[in-house]
């Protein structure tokens, strides 16, 4: 018995060094293939980059911060491996434009991210495959949304309102003692953009599927966060399943409460009177033509257009009033010309309207500063390239992730002169609204 034991400890030592040998020299083969393809074309230059985890553990906690280092290092278009990944970061306008502009549909795919994949079993927009059912289904969904916003009676100021009240008592509640503005706002927002999907409710968070809803994007927001390592190193999911099982769990209960209030509008649906963004897509996917069918969109997928918009207007609308408290508190001087403004234009007999837009100038100005500043989508989402192709004079390989930095052209110092300080004057020419001027 023992020498059988020992016969077979014998046996996988040496299957562990034959697995070892065979690895290592699966390694080296595919290093040494990369580098004669590296030979051969002219990509991106970049920093050296680690076995397996590439350049993540060099990102630091600030990625942009880290990316402008690197753009000062190696131009405009430069190479990085993010885990499992070769990709690319591509900054400033003329770059970016040629990216999703001139050779748009080189770069329109999307990398087979584990959150995209996940998603995608829900056919979601926004990181669904470029083609015909694609830009087909953003063809109706951006008639939609433009019938809805312009539709005379459609709800968006009365909802805007109804929250901008709502977070200002809150803040007033706390009185002088601090609180996390983070908290309340992503309340508002989530709110706001509830009522926009599903209906006025004025008793929304006293609403069960509400607050199931506000949980389920917060958690939603922490698995499909910058950085995910499971996007970029798929293999971490066989290792740590249940990060994966959590998130199905999340989507799981985002398409249930989805499916309940659609079946709930389709009950009192009225092709005259659309009251929300359901019923718009409900009277679209009613509606479909012969030539959308063809390639293929359904129904479906157009209902599952709810998806991808409650998640994608919370965490915009969410980050963007962050911001602007924080810009408010953090200039005082601004704070008091914008409400001087509204308190001479608006009074106190009534709220701002959207009416109101052309005779606030300095209002609209600092929204855009505000945009500008913080630039609340640092990055578009993760491109990748659909064939070889070529990039301010690079060679950019098949299915290249792509990571477009939105942050480089917002604070370019040639087209804005000192974009690292709060100025929303920088809009304004003649006390009017107008373009930036460089370096004004």
């Amino acid at each position: 018995m023992v020498v059988g034991l020992t016969s077979r400890i014998v046996n996988f030592s040496s299957e562990i060094k034959v697995a070892a040998a065979v690895f290592i020299l699966t390694l080296v083969t595919a290093k040494f293939v990369n580098y004669l393809k590296k030979r051969h074309h002219k990509l991106p230059p970049g920093p050296w980059n680690l076995p397996v985890v590439g350049y993540l553990p060099f990102l630091g906690e600030a990625p942009l911060f880290t990316f402008a280092s690197l753009r000062k290092m190696y131009g405009d278009v430069f190479s990085i491996k993010l885990g499992s990944f070769s990709a690319i970061i591509v900054n400033g306008k003329d770059p970016i434009k040629e990216a999703l502009v001139t050779k748009g549909d080189d770069f329109s795919a999307r990398p087979p991210f584990t959150t995209a994949t996940l998603l995608n079993e829900g056919r979601n927009l926004g990181f669904s495959a470029f083609g015909p059912v694609w830009k087909a289904h953003r063809k109706l969904l951006s008639n939609v949304l433009y019938a809805f916003t312009n539709a005379r009676n459609n709800p968006i100021e009365d909802i805007v309102v109804s929250e901008a009240i709502t977070v200002v008592e809150d803040f007033i509640a706390h009185g002088n003692e601090p609180f996390r503005v983070c908290d309340i706002v992503t309340m508002a927002a989530c709110s706001m953009m509830y009522q926009l999907c599903y209906g006025r409710n004025k008793n929304i968070r006293e609403d069960p599927d509400f607050s199931a809803a506000l949980r389920n994007n917060r958690e939603f927001a922490k698995f499909t966060e910058a950085g995910n390592p499971v996007d970029v190193m798929p293999w971490i999911r066989h290792i740590l399943p249940w990060k994966i099982l959590d998130f199905r769990k999340v989507l799981q209960s985002l398409y249930s409460y989805r499916i309940k209030k659609v079946e709930d509008h389709e009950k009192t649906f009225d092709e005259e009177n659309r009251r929300d963004i359901t019923d718009g897509l409900i009277h679209a996917a009613n509606h479909l033509s012969e030539k959308e069918k063809e390639v293929g969109l359904d129904r479906r997928r157009v209902i599952e257009s709810l998806d991808t918009i409650f998640g994608a207007g919370v965490m915009t609308v969410s980050t963007f009033f962050d911001w602007c408290v924080l810009l408010m508190a953090a200039h005082p001087e601004t704070q008091e010309k914008v409400f001087q403004e509204i308190e001479d234009v608006v009074g106190q007999s009534r709220y701002p309207s959207l009416a109101d837009r052309s005779r606030l100038p300095l209002v609209e100005a600092t929204i855009y500063e505000v945009l500008r500043f913080s630039c609340p989508v640092p990055f578009a989402l993760p491109h990748a390239t659909t064939c070889d192709t070529t990039i301010q004079g690079y060679d950019v390989p098949k299915g290249t992730v792509v990571l477009v930095n939105l942050f480089s052209i917002l604070h370019d110092k040639e087209t804005w002169g000192d974009p690292e300080k709060f100025r929303p004057e920088r809009f304004l020419d003649n006390g009017q609204v107008d373009r930036p001027r460089p370096s004004k």
